[in-house]
């Protein structure tokens, strides 16, 4: 009965405040605040969670760590079968979809906690599969600077999908759109440096 009860109090916390740092960001949300969200007292927060970064972690951790899994698996069989682009994409965006709240949470509302630089580990995540991508189709990589915009290109795309206000049918299509999008200027690059290098023989 009380590990039941403890576990309630945990998930109504995690909840309370998801809530607060997407409102208020990490650094701006106030423990006191999610305690009173919550309808527990501080005591009662401090014998589930060690402090608010905590609280934070139990929000977060259980999307990096399913996230990484994730890129990992896709970045490999994209770079196996680059046919499967567009189905990676869409597996991308349905994960993203089921978990809007803490993606934007962890893309943009973690300044002040361990977890701000994670932005940074999704691009160059990012920069890497655009950078082995490409070294595979032309044989060697292309301006790396041209790649760092490509990869923030890509990356505001999917922060605009996560934030905006749509349903799951019209993300997907928005998701499909920009990825057949996408495509295509990569093969226009790829074709433009090859191009360019037999130009210059």
């Amino acid at each position: 009965m009380e590990t039941d009860r403890k576990k309630i109090t945990e998930e109504n916390l995690i909840r309370c405040g998801r809530e607060e740092f997407l409102e208020k960001g990490y650094a701006g949300a106030n423990l006191r605040d999610i305690c009173k969200r919550a309808g527990v007292t501080t005591g009662a927060f401090y014998f589930s969670f060690e402090n608010k970064e905590a609280l934070l972690g139990a929000i977060l951790d259980p999307l990096i760590a399913e996230y990484q899994k994730m890129m990992y698996e896709i970045t490999k069989r994209e770079q196996e079968h680059p046919e499967t682009a567009e189905q990676n994409e869409r597996e991308i965006m349905e994960y993203i979809c089921a978990h809007r709240q803490e993606c934007e949470l962890v893309l943009e509302k973690c300044s002040g906690s361990k977890y701000e630089s994670f932005r940074d580990v999704v691009f160059n995540n990012m920069f890497t599969a655009f950078q082995g991508y490409y070294e595979k189709q032309l044989g060697y990589v292309p301006d790396k600077e041209l790649l760092r915009i490509l990869t923030s290109m890509r990356l505001h795309g999917f922060l605009e999908l996560i934030k905006g206000d749509y349903d799951m049918e019209h993300r997907l299509f928005l998701t499909k759109a920009i990825g057949i999008h996408a495509d295509a200027g990569t093969q226009g690059l790829i074709a433009y440096f090859k191009s360019e290098k037999d130009a210059h023989r």
